[in-house]
């Protein structure tokens, strides 16, 4: 049985144009939709930057990383694949962090042991 998803949003201070968003529970096709809605709406509410905070998450699917991989386009149009990234990762447990590293994901999109850290990252 799995676990349920949740998606919690987070401003941090000082980053007007950045969002973080924290991910918890099994991310799969149940789910796969709500992750990038909620990036779409970060971006039109003028987001510039996202992070997906991966600490919570227990199980990711092909769906899940199909979730991440349309994120990165609705941040990354592909006029704009030489920009630096728009969406990173950050906290992922060894085991999700294997999934996304053996599927190619990590290839484009930087993850991050903290969110500190990748949020003081944007823009430089």
């Amino acid at each position: 049985m799995a676990v349920e998803f949740t998606l919690t949003q987070e401003h941090p201070e000082g980053k007007p144009h950045t969002v973080v968003f924290h991910l918890a529970g099994w991310l799969d096709a149940q789910n796969e939709g709500r992750v990038v809605e909620a990036v779409q709406q970060a971006k039109d509410q003028g987001a510039q930057y996202v992070l997906l905070e991966l600490g919570g998450l227990e199980t990711i699917t092909s769906a899940g990383i199909r979730s991440i991989q349309k994120s990165w386009q609705v941040l990354m149009p592909k006029e704009a694949s030489s920009q630096p990234p728009r969406l990173k990762l950050c906290s992922a447990s060894p085991r999700i962090f294997e999934v996304l590293s053996v599927t190619g994901v990590l290839i484009h999109m930087p993850m991050y042991e903290s969110v500190d850290i990748a949020v003081d990252s944007f823009g430089k």
